[in-house]
C-alpha cells in the first residue's frame, strides 16, 4: 500500500472513531462522504467509459456514499474493508448498497440483486417501495433477483470478499438501473423526470435501509428520515443567503399598498361613492428584471439534496412571480399573477363566507366603544414584545407609528401602525396576538433556523400564517362577529373583483347587501383592488378553515410556529427535523399558554367556523 493511501485510511479511521463528518476527494474525481457513522454505505463505481449522471447523482443524495473507480491500485478494497468492518463492529452489522447502470432499456426500471439471507427483508421492502412509485403518468417497476452468483455489475468483482463479509456481519445489495429516464430515440435524459425519480428513489431507499437498521443493527433511529443527510454543502448556504438577499430587496406588501388611503377615502366620499379612487404607491426601489436574471443564475440544479433543492426552486418561482407583479402594478395582468401566488376562490370558501355574513349580526356600537389611539395601541404592542423578549433576546421591541401604512401590518418582524388608527379595547389584545403573537413570533422563530427561508417565508406561507393569526384571536376571546364578517367580506370582495366587477360595484355590494358602513366597505374594497387586484385577502378565512380541520384531526399547532411555512410543507418540516437540520422553536406566544387552550379542545371535539361566532 502506498504511503498516500495509508495516510488517507488513517485519516478516515480517526474520523470514524471520533464520529466526525467525513468528506474526502479521491483519485479520478471520487468522493467519500459520511455525515455521521451509520451502518450502511451507498457505492457507485464509475465505469471506464464514463459516469451515468442519474446513478452518479443518485449516490450523492444520501448521507453515506462512495463514488469511485476500481482500477488496480485504487485502494478501493482496503478502503471498503476499513469502513465496513469498523462500522459493522460498532453497530453489529453493516450494509453495502451498490448501484450501477445498465446500457439497454429493460421492462423493469430497477432490479434488486441479493445472495445473502440478511439482505432479504431490506431488498423486499425496497422492491415494494419502488413498485409503488409513479412519476407523472409512468408507473415505476422493480423486481427482486435472488441469485447464487456474486452481487456486482457485469464484468466486475464484488465490492467485498464473501469471507470478510461473513466474518464481519457485512451484507451487500445490488441495484441495477435501466435508463427509463432517457428518450428512447435520442438517448438524452428527461431532466424533470430524472429529478423526480431521484428524489423518490432516495426516500424509498431510506425506508428500506431503516428496515435493515432497526432489525439487524444497534443503531438508534426511530424514523427513516433520520438516516438522511445531516450535513449540507457550502453551496446550500450560499444559495440560501442569496435567495434571502434578493427577497429582502423589496417589501412586497408595502409596495402594493397605497400611501394615500385616507385622502382617497375622503375624495371617494365627496364623490358620493360613484367614482373609483385613485391610489398612489411608493416608488419602485428595484429593477425586477435584473433580479429575475440573478435568481435564475443560482445553481440550484447542482444541489444534491432533493428536498433542499425543491425548497429553493419553489422560493425562486415565488420571487419570480412577485417580481412580475412589481412590473405589472396597476396593470390588468397584476391580478392574474396574484391568483398564481395566492390561489383562486373555490365554491366552498365562497359559500362559507356568504353564510357568515348572514349568520353573524353586525354590532358596530360594541366595536366603537372604549377606543385606543395608535400610540396607546403601540404601547400595548411594545409591552407584549418585552414579554416575548424574555424568551429570545434578539427580539426588537420597537413599534412604528407612521402615516404611510393602512391600519396595522408587520413587515420583517416590525409592527407598523397608521397614526390615525383606532381600535376598541375589546379587540386590542386579540389583534396583539394576531400581529405580535403570530407574525412577529414566526419571524423570529424562523430566524432561529439555520435556513433563512424560514423567516423570509416559504412560497404561499400567507394562508397558514393568517389562519394561525386569526385563530389566535379566537383563543384569547377577541374574534368578534364583526371581525368574522370582515374576513368573510374580503372573500366576497375578491370574488367580485375576479369576476370582473368594478371598485364601485364591489363597494356597493358590501354596503347594500351585507350592510357594512361606507368607510368599512371602502377599506375592504381598497385592500382587494390595491396594486391592480390583490387576491391575498381571501387567504385569511381559507387559512382559518384549513387550520380548524388540521386541529380536528388531533394535530398540535405549536410546530406550525417554527417559521413562515405553509401547511403542505409539514412533511418537509418533519423530514428536516428528523435529519437534525432544524433548531428547536425558541418562542412560544402567549395564546398557547394554559388559560387559552380550552378553545382548542372545543374545536377538537367538533367545533367549526360557525360555533366560533358569538
Amino acid at each position: 500500500m502506498e504511503k498516500k493511501q495509508e495516510k488517507v485510511l488513517n485519516q478516515i479511521q480517526d474520523k470514524l472513531k471520533k464520529g466526525e463528518p467525513i468528506r474526502l476527494s479521491l483519485p479520478d474525481k471520487g468522493i467519500l462522504k459520511i455525515d455521521k457513522p451509520v451502518p450502511f454505505l451507498l457505492v457507485y463505481r464509475v465505469p471506464k467509459k464514463g459516469k451515468d449522471n442519474f446513478a452518479y447523482n443518485l449516490a450523492k443524495t444520501e448521507s453515506s456514499y462512495l463514488i469511485t473507480s476500481d482500477y488496480e491500485g485504487s485502494g478501493l478494497t482496503e478502503l471498503l474493508k476499513l469502513i465496513s468492518a469498523y462500522l459493522a463492529d460498532q453497530f453489529g452489522g453493516f450494509m453495502l448498497v451498490e448501484i450501477w447502470h445498465q446500457a439497454k432499456l429493460d421492462d423493469k426500471a430497477f432490479t434488486i440483486k441479493v445472495n445473502q439471507k440478511g439482505t432479504l427483508s431490506m431488498a423486499t421492502k425496497l422492491t415494494e417501495e419502488l413498485n409503488a412509485l409513479r412519476i407523472g403518468n409512468q408507473k415505476i417497476t422493480a423486481s427482486l433477483n435472488k441469485q447464487k452468483t456474486a452481487v456486482a455489475p457485469p464484468g466486475r468483482s464484488p465490492l467485498i470478499d464473501k469471507n470478510v463479509a461473513k466474518q464481519s456481519e457485512i451484507v451487500l445489495v445490488g441495484v441495477e438501473i435501466a435508463p427509463v429516464y432517457n428518450d428512447v430515440k435520442t438517448g438524452k435524459p428527461y431532466p424533470l423526470f430524472m429529478r423526480e425519480l431521484r428524489a423518490a428513489f432516495g426516500k424509498s431507499l431510506r425506508k428500506s435501509l431503516f428496515e435493515f437498521v432497526r432489525t439487524n443493527t444497534s443503531y438508534n433511529a426511530t424514523h427513516f428520515e433520520m438516516l438522511g443527510t445531516t450535513v449540507l454543502d457550502d453551496k446550500v448556504w450560499e444559495i440560501d443567503n442569496e435567495l434571502a438577499e434578493y427577497s429582502n430587496l423589496f417589501d412586497f406588501l408595502l409596495l402594493v399598498t397605497p400611501i394615500n388611503t385616507m385622502d382617497a377615502w375622503k375624495n371617494f366620499a365627496e364623490n358620493k361613492y360613484l367614482k373609483a379612487p385613485v391610489f398612489h404607491y411608493r416608488p419602485m426601489p428595484i429593477e425586477p428584471e435584473l433580479i429575475k436574471r440573478k435568481i435564475y443564475n443560482l445553481p440550484i440544479e447542482d444541489i444534491s439534496d432533493p428536498t433542499i433543492a425543491f425548497l429553493f426552486r419553489d422560493k425562486r418561482k415565488e420571487i419570480d412571480r412577485m417580481l412580475n407583479m412589481m412590473l405589472e402594478r396597476e396593470k390588468p395582468d397584476f391580478m392574474h399573477s396574484s391568483l398564481q401566488i395566492f390561489g383562486n376562490i373555490d365554491e366552498h370558501l365562497l359559500d362559507v363566507a356568504r353564510a357568515i355574513l348572514v349568520a353573524a349580526e353586525p354590532n358596530y356600537e360594541q366595536e366603537n366603544q372604549d377606543l385606543l389611539n395608535a400610540w396607546e395601541f403601540a404601547q400595548m404592542a411594545e409591552n407584549e414584545l418585552i414579554w416575548l423578549k424574555k424568551q429570545d433576546a434578539s427580539i426588537l421591541t420597537a413599534v412604528r407609528v407612521r402615516d404611510d401604512v393602512d391600519g396595522v401590518m408587520v413587515s420583517r418582524g416590525i409592527l407598523n401602525i397608521n397614526k390615525s388608527y383606532q381600535i376598541s379595547k375589546q379587540r386590542a389584545f386579540a389583534l396583539i396576538q394576531h400581529e405580535i403573537g403570530t407574525h412577529v413570533v414566526t419571524y423570529y422563530n424562523g430566524k432561529a433556523q439555520p435556513l433563512k427561508l424560514f423567516y423570509i417565508g416559504v412560497p404561499g406561507y400567507e394562508q397558514l400564517q393568517e389562519g394561525l393569526a386569526v385563530f389566535s384571536e379566537y383563543l384569547c376571546g377577541g374574534l368578534t362577529n364583526q371581525r368574522m364578517r370582515i374576513l368573510a367580506a374580503r372573500v366576497v370582495a375578491v370574488n367580485s373583483m375576479i369576476t370582473g366587477n368594478s371598485f364601485v360595484d364591489t363597494f356597493f355590494l358590501l354596503t347594500d347587501k351585507y350592510l357594512f358602513t361606507p368607510e368599512a366597505a371602502f377599506h375592504i374594497t381598497m385592500r382587494v383592488y390595491r396594486g391592480g387586484g390583490l387576491t391575498k385577502d381571501a387567504v385569511y378565512l381559507k387559512g382559518l378553515l384549513n387550520l380548524i380541520e388540521y386541529i380536528k384531526q388531533g394535530n398540535d399547532i405549536a410546530p406550525l410556529l417554527i417559521g413562515k411555512i405553509r401547511q403542505d410543507y409539514i412533511p418537509v418540516i418533519n423530514e428536516l427535523t428528523f435529519r437534525g437540520l432544524l433548531s428547536k422553536i425558541p418562542i412560544k406566544p402567549r395564546y398557547l399558554s394554559r388559560p387559552y387552550l380550552k378553545h382548542i379542545e372545543t374545536i377538537k371535539k367538533g367545533g367549526n367556523i360557525f360555533t366560533m361566532l358569538n
